[in-house]
């Protein structure tokens, strides 16, 4: 995170640097770098999502796999024994796990693109 805040702010330096050099002598401008600011928002708002969408249907799918598993075991009609309820807990307890652990790799799944763009952002407008 501080190596992506690092990087963001010497690219917003560096493009507020063409953009006002734009401003001033609009022949010289450097309407590649100016152009491509829009292009790779839009590529790593896809990718963002992209893996979003993949971690949320993988925690969909498992969300899913619990439910069948619990109703299966409603569903005998018997009274559940002192091991179906610790069996019972013991599924709710890892699929809570699994949950925590899923929705916190989420947001480290989101800031990779934006994490990658900006290191190479900086490291090509630093030359």
């Amino acid at each position: 995170m501080n190596e992506m805040m690092a990087a963001s702010s010497s690219v917003i330096s560096a493009r507020m640097t063409i953009m006002g050099k734009a401003a001033i002598c609009p022949a010289k401008a450097d309407y590649a770098e100016i152009g491509g600011m829009m292009q790779e928002k839009l590529v790593v708002l896809s990718q963002v999502q992209q893996a979003l969408l993949q971690q949320w249907a993988m925690m969909f799918a498992d969300t899913s796999k619990q439910a069948q598993h619990l109703g299966g075991l409603f569903v005998t009609g018997r009274p559940a024994s002192a091991s179906g309820l610790s069996n019972i807990a013991e599924a709710l307890f890892a699929h809570g796990t699994r949950m925590m652990a899923q929705s916190m790799d989420a947001s480290g799944l989101a800031l990779a693109p934006v994490h990658h763009q900006a290191t190479a952002n900086a490291k090509r407008l630093s030359q």
